[in-house]
């Protein structure tokens, strides 16, 4: 490949990814919010905007994901629209790397164009794009480096590595697992004379994983109390035994009378997208076991992408939703694609190309595409316009009567400036209501093992907290995790210290309650005209 068309083929991807990802994101960035998990994003990007540490000053993911947010905010602002721009601006850096490794299995240009669809709508939800990015990036590092096994993509292949553990843990845990196999493999299966040994290729990927990682290297030497922070943040999963709630995998054999509705039909192709995980990586596996090195330039994306897609499949079984498949499957993806150009036969390839066309847009028109804001504002008229932070949004009518009752609640009660927990499941709404938490925790769903629960207990005392926001709902049904559950010392002090301002919705079971400490008084009432 000359320069000029190595260069030619970037561009041309690179058009793809961006105007694709601006397309979606310009007709979807006004429509829905949520204040979990989108909630505790924009929490920990606006705190870390504040000056605040990930981990230390409050509970988060790692710190990789609020840096990026919270560098942009600075420029952009701290709304949503702001966290949303900077969030799509990562994935279509993803993106374009995933369409770079794309281009070596397809026989024609514009095939990126359908490729790239597929792997855009694949990206949900719009919260998670730095797990889906940097899974694409690692397929991109991982042909580089089997297509050049020079010392150098060693060390660029380390480097992402120690990227994602910046990101996440699991997601560094992964890369570091899946580029230990591919250079063990690729030195044993496929090595030609004069290349470098495997003590030289590790050695150059370890430095290149501890330049990646540096930041968080930089971070655990040098910020006070952070190195402490992280310990615990990896001894608390290990306490939990898991790292996530876990669901059972939608098999698409599970799906029956349902079938026959467009629900059904919905089903049934993530059922299917489920399903292609192991089947994919299985096939990968049997070229991977069989693969010679005059058989590497057809194979190149397949079998770069099989030891991503492995230990990026944890994620999206350790909580079977299409969140987490979404925000993991594209190294399959990829590697489905690379399937047809990995065979011998002309008429295979032409079968399986259009095998894979066909799963392809099964999967991602009816898996997919219905997950995406756009579609559910274009087949609903259930969105009503809401102005949250500033931002003109379009919300669901129950997010947007919970969100004006607890506006007049909190704006009829609770003085300016007065600290207010707000739990268990909405730290969206601390920058909603331009406040910083009161407690480390501001998302407490887990299980607190005792001594979370007496933190947040003794914070709320110290900090003399007498305002209370709650919802007191259940994760996927389970008892034991409602806030009584998972907090009881907290709850009892609630409920014993506390009385009743107002209440959302009595009688329903996610009903919202503003809490009062008993003897505190409401914010003054304006005066009368």
């Amino acid at each position: 490949m000359t320069d000029r068309g190595a260069l030619k083929r970037g561009l041309w991807a690179a058009a793809v990814a961006f105007l694709f990802a601006s397309a979606l994101f310009l007709a979807q960035r006004r429509i829905d919010w949520s204040y979990d998990e989108e909630g505790f994003q924009w929490y920990g990007s606006v705190a870390v905007a504040h000056g605040q540490v990930p981990l230390r000053d409050f509970y988060s993911y790692d710190p990789g994901r609020y840096y990026w947010n919270g560098a942009w905010a600075k420029v952009l602002g701290e709304g949503v629209l702001a966290l949303r721009l900077s969030t799509a601006l990562f994935g279509t850096l993803g993106l374009f790397l995933g369409l770079l490794a794309a281009r070596r299995a397809l026989p024609r240009p514009w095939l990126l164009v359908p490729v790239g669809a597929v792997l855009l709508l694949s990206m949900v939800p719009r919260n998670k794009l730095f797990e889906s990015a940097l899974a694409m990036a690692a397929v991109y590092a991982a042909v580089l480096l089997l297509e050049r096994p020079s010392l150098g993509r060693h060390a660029g292949a380390g480097a992402v590595v120690g990227l994602a553990g910046f990101f996440g843990k699991n997601l560094g845990g992964y890369l570091l697992l899946a580029f230990l196999l591919l250079i063990a493999w690729q030195r044993w299966r496929l090595a030609a004379p004069g290349e470098p040994g495997l003590g030289r290729r590790l050695a150059a990927w370890a430095g290149g994983v501890a330049l990646g990682a540096s930041p968080l290297l930089l971070m655990l030497a040098f910020v006070p109390g952070f190195f402490r922070a992280y310990v615990d943040s990896i001894l608390f999963f290990l306490q939990q035994g898991r790292t996530n709630f876990p669901l059972p995998v939608p098999w698409p054999w599970r799906v029956r009378h349902l079938a026959l509705t467009l629900v059904g039909l919905e089903n049934l192709c993530l059922g299917v997208a489920f399903l292609l995980v192991p089947l994919v990586l299985a096939v990968s596996l049997v070229f991977l076991l069989r693969t010679r090195r005059e058989d590497l330039g057809s194979r190149v994306l397949l079998l770069a992408a099989f030891p991503v897609g492995l230990f990026y499949a944890h994620h999206a079984f350790s909580r079977a939703d299409l969140a987490h498949l979404g925000s993991s499957i594209q190294p399959v993806l990829l590697g489905l694609v690379a399937l047809p150009a990995a065979l011998a036969s002309r008429a295979w390839r032409r079968a399986a190309g259009a095998a894979v066309a066909l799963v392809l847009a099964a999967v991602t028109l009816l898996a997919f595409l219905p997950a995406s804001p756009l579609f559910q504002r274009l087949t609903t008229d259930l969105f009503w316009a809401y102005k949250v932070a500033g931002d003109d949004l379009w919300l669901g009518p129950r997010m947007t009567d919970f969100l004006g009752w607890a506006e007049d609640a909190v704006g009829s009660h609770v003085p300016p400036g007065a600290p207010i927990l707000m739990a268990p499941n909405m730290p969206g709404l601390y920058p909603f209501f331009g406040r910083l938490s009161p407690v480390w925790n501001v998302y407490p769903i887990w299980p607190s093992e005792g001594r979370l629960d007496q933190r947040m207990l003794g914070e709320l005392k110290r900090r003399d907290v007498k305002w209370a926001l709650l919802q007191n709902a259940s994760v996927d049904g389970y008892e034991e995790f409602r806030f009584r559950n998972t907090h009881p010392e907290v709850w009892d002090y609630l409920m014993t210290e506390f009385e009743t301002a107002e209440v959302w919705k009595s009688g329903h079971p996610r009903r919202g309650l503003l809490l009062r400490r008993k003897g505190a008084v409401d914010v003054a009432p304006p005066p009368a005209p």
